[in-house]
């Protein structure tokens, strides 16, 4: 149709349209933007004024409702009503369901929350939130089972929550048992439960998580499982870290060195690289040493370590160590060569063996090495006590007293060797110990 505006009246009758038309559109878009404005407010005042504005709001019923909801001074019964007429303009939202069931749970209406929960179910069957929240009010309400099948649903779907499922469903099942029926072939549901184990390491999940690792074939990123490791080794697990040790080796997941894996000490000719966890060498910085492997052995071209101390060294040093698994009641040998030049301390350097994670375990020390010498044979013998499954071979240089001059100077450790010893002196191999071997020991 086209309208014809030849007459003046007929002008002006088009120009007031218009302007009818303008004005109103005005004011729908004034309305809107003034209820923004209040919403962002976020107060209860605010979100009921926005909602005289627009009263068919579902967005703003549903602020109003969490507003009331989680509110110290909120009312929930005023947070069901909002809630309610969320969910009655926009059916189709999770969130708006998920928090009318909270708002009725909170208000004793735990039959109309679980209705509200199963409408959010099916507004959102996959979302990581509805299924929370369903395997929380599962767990608040006496159902296990219910509770069990949410999670394992929700850890398929969303494997980041696993850290946050298997603490709460730990309440009502074994956390082994949880490892071994949720936990997800994924690596950061893996490493999410490696890093919440290491917190608090307990025997029997921390051999479920390993177990589920070797059955995914997915084992923790690399900073997790070293660390996974050596949580192990410093709880004295010695069966259960050695094992981590020679699978991760032999898998390739562990840069190490699989033909070495049957030594008594792993890399005790520092043949190999060093790498610095687990079963092989560990070094620990420190300001006033150096630590590096020389080829300046008792034998030409022999692979040594040496540990250099600046003039001004005075701390203690401990840094350099290596784990070992060990039997209790079982006895052991350590020896090595060991050299000093100008090592200025009067307690000299030394090797300790000591317990790991043992509680009364006593330590053997062989005979302190000070001032400039060639390679000398030192040894120790020790024996593990009945709560001591791992031990740890650490070179000691003890540190000087503010009056004493410093203990500068290097030493050398070569051919560290570890053998398990039976009765009367004799080797594991069933060879007799030379005396002047043993009698180093201390």
């Amino acid at each position: 149709m086209e309208l014809v505006l030849e007459s003046r009246p007929s002008r002006i009758l088009a120009a007031v349209l218009a302007l009818a038309a303008t004005v109103a559109l005005s004011a729908e878009l004034w309305r809107h933007v003034e209820a923004e404005r209040l919403a962002q407010e976020g107060t209860v005042n605010s979100l009921e004024h926005a909602l005289r504005l627009e009263p068919r709001n579902a967005e703003l019923y549903w602020q109003l409702g969490r507003v009331e909801l989680f509110s110290e001074v909120g009312s929930p019964a005023t947070a069901v009503a909002a809630l309610e007429q969320a969910t009655e303009l926009d059916p189709h939202s999770g969130a708006y369901w998920a928090d009318l069931s909270q708002a009725r749970e909170n208000a004793g209406d735990t039959a109309g929350a679980a209705r509200a929960l199963e409408a959010a179910r099916a507004a959102e069957p996959r979302t990581p939130r509805m299924l929370w929240q369903s395997m929380s009010f599962a767990l608040r309400n006496n159902q296990p089972e219910r509770a069990l099948e949410l999670g394992r649903e929700l850890v398929a779907a969303a494997p980041p929550y696993t850290a946050r499922v298997l603490p709460q469903l730990s309440e009502v099942e074994d956390l082994s048992s949880l490892i071994a029926i949720i936990l997800p072939a994924d690596r950061e549901a893996i490493d999410d439960v490696t890093a919440y184990l290491c917190n608090r390491m307990q025997d029997k999940p921390a051999e479920a998580l390993w177990n589920r690792v070797m059955a995914s074939g997915i084992p923790p990123s690399d900073l997790y499982l070293r660390r996974f490791l050596d949580t192990l080794i410093a709880q004295g697990d010695g069966k259960l870290a050695a094992r981590v040790w020679t699978d991760s080796v032999e898998r390739g997941w562990i840069a190490g060195d699989a033909a070495g894996l049957g030594e008594p000490l792993y890399n005790s000719d520092f043949r190999r690289p060093t790498m610095g966890f687990g079963f092989d060498w560990k070094v620990i910085p420190q300001d006033d040493v150096s630590v590096w492997v020389s080829d300046e052995g008792p034998t030409p071209g022999e692979a040594c370590l040496c540990a250099d101390f600046d003039g001004e060294a005075r701390a203690d040093f401990y840094q350099v160590s290596h784990a070992v698994e060990v039997e209790p009641g079982e006895e052991y040998l350590l020896t090595a060569k060991m050299r000093v030049r100008h090592l200025a301390t009067l307690a000299g350097a030394f090797l300790v063996v000591s317990g790991i994670g043992a509680a009364g375990q006593q330590p053997a020390t062989t005979d302190h090495v000070t001032g400039s010498t060639g390679w000398e044979d030192v040894s120790a013998e020790f024996a593990a006590g009945p709560g001591t499954h791992l031990a740890q071979v650490v070179l000691a240089r003890p540190g000087m007293r503010a009056s004493d001059p410093p203990a500068s100077g290097q030493v050398c450790l070569a051919e560290v060797q570890w053998r398990r010893m039976r009765l009367g002196g004799a080797t594991a191999a069933g060879t007799a110990l030379p005396k002047d071997a043993l009698g180093a020991a201390r």
